[in-house]
């Protein structure tokens, strides 16, 4: 599909997103614009009127190792355009996985200011949900997100990175070798021109894609005054459920993660606690699937060890009420008066490490 080289000569000129989205509300269509802007109409600023020529129609359309897709594209995420103020169109190099509207998708943000401590939980959690097919967004800021990024490659999975600057900028320069390892894993996307450099409002806007392109925010590590709470509150306001890695009291680069929990984000732990955050999302009923061998292929070679670990006492509860015959969760609740979240984190977990095995009409019964 050919898309629009006049939407992309309106990208160029690097206008404020909700101000695109209005001029292509009023006049329906990019080229429109660029007709109007072009007999100076009065209703098109000058900006926009200076441009609207064959020279900069042709620059804004310059070939480059990059694919732009345009919101009326059937490649343009569908998670994108949800959100106010969507993206006119993005810039993109290497490949949004084709059966993303699918595909569990998992935000890992953290501080760049940061500890060992918030060092080794992104990789192990961005690893851990890389090897069960989870794909891994980030901003590719230095930091955590650069961890998530690396540990999400080094675990054969995929990764997107949203960057604040053009598709042809790597920012920051440090991070130079992600932004080169990066298409060959997934995707580096931005809805800025290429040449465009960031500016301070260009973060928190790259931040409201983020957290739009995934199904759940992590936030593993951040200070009182993170940047990752630009992030959170896109998230919130998108309808997204924030997870937050508990740190210690006395740890300066743990207190924003703790405050998040204090304000009702859940907490998470082990990948497991995202698993049961998304496992119920309707668009993703096909990856949970018993049949798709993609989110059970990491534990074929742990299940016998698995099996001999002992179980914490309400994982105890839960097991001694399943048995050879097909039991319910409602029978469960009944029996044990654990919560249903709790169960089924639980009930997750004993699956996915082969004690128990799910039926249809949500009922289980002992491997």
């Amino acid at each position: 599909m050919q898309d629009d080289p006049y939407l992309r000569w309106l990208i160029s000129l690097e206008l404020d997103i909700s101000r695109v989205n209005r001029l292509l509300g009023h006049f329906g269509t990019a080229r429109a614009i660029f007709a109007y802007a072009h007999k100076r109409d009065a209703r098109i600023e000058q900006k926009i009127a200076e441009s609207a020529n064959r020279r900069h129609l042709e620059q804004a359309n310059s070939p480059g190792d990059f694919e732009f897709i345009s919101k009326d594209n059937p490649k343009f995420p569908d998670r994108l355009k949800k959100i106010p103020d969507s993206p006119a169109g993005i810039f993109v190099r290497g490949e949004i996985p084709k059966d993303f509207a699918k595909t569990p998708a998992v935000a890992i943000i953290g501080s760049r200011d940061n500890s060992l401590y918030g060092r080794q939980v992104t990789q192990k959690l961005a690893r851990d949900l890389a090897k069960v097919g989870i794909i891994v967004i980030s901003g590719m800021a230095r930091g955590l997100d650069a961890r998530a990024h690396n540990a999400a490659i080094e675990a054969g999975g995929q990764t997107l990175a949203i960057l604040p600057s053009g598709i042809d900028i790597c920012y920051p320069v440090e991070n130079s070798g992600l932004y080169r390892q990066i298409p060959a894993h997934g995707a580096l996307i931005t809805e800025f021109p290429p040449g465009f450099r960031p500016r301070p409002w260009s973060f928190p806007a790259r931040n409201r894609i983020i957290s739009a392109m995934a199904d759940i925010l992590i936030v593993t590590e951040a200070g009182k005054k993170s940047g990752t709470f630009t992030t959170v509150n896109h998230a919130l306001s998108q309808g997204k459920e924030v997870l937050s890695v508990p740190g210690g009291i006395l740890s300066p680069q743990s207190v924003g993660t703790n405050t998040l929990i204090k304000e009702g984000a859940g907490i998470i732990t082990t990948y497991l606690d995202a698993l049961v955050a998304i496992k119920n999302q309707s668009h993703l009923k096909e990856f949970f699937m018993p049949e798709n061998r993609a989110i059970t292929a990491y534990f074929a070679d742990t299940t016998m060890e698995a099996k001999k670990l002992p179980l914490a006492n309400d994982e105890t509860l839960v097991y001694s009420c399943i048995n050879y015959e097909p039991i319910s969760i409602e029978f469960i609740v009944n029996k044990t008066g654990l919560g249903i979240a709790a169960i089924n984190k639980i009930l997750l977990e004993m699956e996915l490490n082969g004690r128990i095995k799910k039926l249809p009409g949500n009922k289980f019964i002992r491997n």
